[in-house]
Order: C-alpha cells, then sequence, then structure tokens
C-alpha cells in the first residue's frame, strides 16, 4: 500500500461515519499568517447551532510508531489553517511521549492498521458502528449455509471492535441486523442469528 491509498482509507473511514458532518479530501487551506496554501488530508466541518467547528484529520503511515515531533507538526498545521481540534490516524501507533503530548493538547489518535486499511477500501467492507459509533465493524464474516431442505442462504457479517455487536446482512432479506452479545433475532425471512462471545451462530426456526 502506497500512503496515497493510505490516506484514501482513511477518507473513506470518517465517510462512513454519516450525519457527522461535511469530509472534504486533500483540502489546500491557505495560512492564516503567510497566505501560502497547506494541504490537509481530510477536513471535517460540522455545523452545529449556527456555528461551524472544523476537524483537520492528518493520515501517518508511517513505518514505525509516531513521535512527538509528529504530534507537534500536526498542531502545528492545524493552528496555521484555523482548524478547531486535530485527529491523528497512524498505522503503527505512536510512543508514549507522543501519546502524552496529543492528550495534552486534545488531540486525538486513532490507530488504523495497514491490514485494515487495506480491508476498508473494499466497498461493503466496513460500516460504521450505530451502537456505539465509537469504531468500524468489519464485515469479514461470510458464508453459504445450505439446509436440510435444500434451502441455500448467502450472509455476511461482522463485529464491532468497540462494542463487540454483530452486524448481520442478510441475503435473502436483504436487510441489515444489530444483535448484542448473548442475544438472537429472527430476521424478515425467518432465520434465527444468535451473537455469542464465540462468534455468529445462525439457524432456521423460532428463537429458543
Amino acid at each position: 500500500m502506497k500512503w496515497q491509498e493510505y490516506e484514501e482509507a482513511v477518507a473513506r473511514l470518517y465517510e462512513q461515519m454519516e450525519g457527522i458532518g461535511v469530509i472534504k479530501r486533500n483540502v489546500l487551506v491557505p495560512d492564516k499568517v503567510t497566505g501560502q496554501n497547506r494541504q490537509i488530508d481530510v477536513l471535517l466541518e460540522i455545523g452545529t447551532k449556527g456555528h461551524s467547528i472544523k476537524v483537520l484529520i492528518d493520515a501517518k503511515f508511517h513505518s514505525g510508531p509516531i513521535d512527538v515531533k509528529t504530534v507537534e507538526e500536526v498542531l502545528a498545521l492545524a493552528q496555521a489553517t484555523g482548524s478547531d481540534k486535530a485527529v491523528i490516524v497512524a498505522s503503527n501507533g505512536w510512543t508514549e511521549p507522543a501519546a502524552k503530548k496529543a492528550i495534552y493538547e486534545s488531540c486525538d489518535l486513532r490507530l488504523l492498521t495497514l491490514e485494515k486499511a487495506l480491508d476498508l477500501v473494499i466497498p461493503e467492507k466496513w460500516q460504521m458502528c450505530d451502537s456505539c459509533g465509537e469504531d468500524c465493524i468489519v464485515m469479514d464474516q461470510d458464508g453459504v449455509t445450505t439446509f436440510p431442505d435444500g434451502t441455500i442462504l448467502w450472509w455476511l457479517a461482522g463485529r464491532c471492535r468497540e462494542c463487540h455487536v454483530a452486524l448481520v446482512w442478510c441475503q435473502d432479506c436483504g436487510k441489515h441486523y444489530w444483535i448484542p452479545i448473548d442475544t438472537a433475532i429472527i430476521c424478515a425471512c425467518g432465520y434465527t442469528w444468535r451473537s455469542t462471545p464465540a462468534g455468529l451462530e445462525m439457524s432456521s426456526g423460532n428463537v429458543r
């Protein structure tokens, strides 16, 4: 993966957070002092009560953890472009001093690994969790189930890494279902879906 593709993955990650604002990619914003254009990977603009909040989101595709210098550079860019908040999305984490600096400056750090970034650019594979709104669900569980009567069901599912709620996409009825752990539901076409700590179970018939 190239750094440009990683930026694309970060942009898609935030574009999936429906209803939180307007996402702009690869934005050029004039420096408040020099007037020279500064490049922002992803700019999130949130309108609330007649005001606009600008969140600068910077993608860091580094081979190792980002350090304090990187955090300071992003904070300086946020200040120069008049951004209200800075967020750094890193592919390989950050050092402890970098984390302390970010916390002190109210700069959010978020991890998006190479593997997950690659998966993110595949349509329908990632969705923001509607249950907690804190993380994404990787739709990485799929299968074809054949029942004794010959009925075949194809399905796609995943689980939120933050709250562990499962998301099921049943292909028969075409609907999405959110299922907390230790809970079972019956979808519109009559299949039973159960979320357990061990994973997702599916069967025909009613919940027992």
